[in-house]
């Protein structure tokens, strides 16, 4: 079994608790200093392509990736208004940005995915 075949319900639980994952790590103080002035956008878009890749595996219709992707976008604004509370952590466009930036890549690598993987079969 591998981890593209597990229960829906397997990855509504791993979604889920990625997204206490990324929100408890987002406002903490950011202790993990990667010497980029890009480390923080690359940590926002690769928590969001990881989260759209769960939600995807959780419901596949293309409704659902719409509204997904709407969702996770929302969630990524709702991040960024909860850290102008906190002292310790910032709010930015920019981060807002790098998730959708994050949520669009998976999208576009999971449809060139889906469309070489049909032309193969196609062919087959």
């Amino acid at each position: 079994m591998s981890i593209f075949s597990l229960p829906k319900q397997y990855y509504k639980i791993l979604f889920y608790s990625a997204v206490l994952i990324v929100l408890y790590l987002a406002i903490v103080p950011d202790n993990i200093s990667i010497p980029s002035i890009y480390a923080d956008k690359i940590k926002h878009a690769s928590a969001f392509f990881v989260l759209s890749f769960l939600l995807n595996r959780a419901s596949s219709t293309m409704q659902h990736r719409l509204r997904n992707m709407g969702a996770l976008f929302l969630f990524g604004l709702f991040i960024e208004i909860v850290q102008s509370f906190f002292p310790n952590r910032e709010s930015s466009l920019a981060d807002l940005l790098a998730d959708a930036v994050g949520i669009l890549l998976f999208q576009l690598l999971y449809s060139l995915f889906k469309f070489i993987r049909d032309k193969i079969e196609k062919n087959s």
